[in-house]
């Protein structure tokens, strides 16, 4: 892999420190990356993420989120 595409991918903390005095935390990648609404690959105990898979995030609309989980409910 080529040393210019290793620069796109980000760990979940250097992510949010690209993104620092934004909402993106820490934390708040972490639950968008585990719900699926940022791609990212697991290595080991990391989560990588790739710059255009966050500015794709914040570019789509909500109609472009996946829809809310319904739980069914039990009588």
């Amino acid at each position: 892999m080529e040393t210019k595409a290793l620069s796109n991918v980000l760990t979940v903390e250097k992510a949010a420190r690209l993104y620092r005095g934004t909402a993106l935390t820490p934390t708040a990648i972490r639950r968008l990356v585990r719900s699926g609404d940022i791609p990212s690959r697991k290595v080991g105990a990391k989560y990588l993420i790739t710059i255009a898979a966050i500015e794709n995030w914040l570019n789509s609309t909500p109609e472009q989120s996946k829809p809310p989980r319904i739980r069914r409910v039990m009588d």
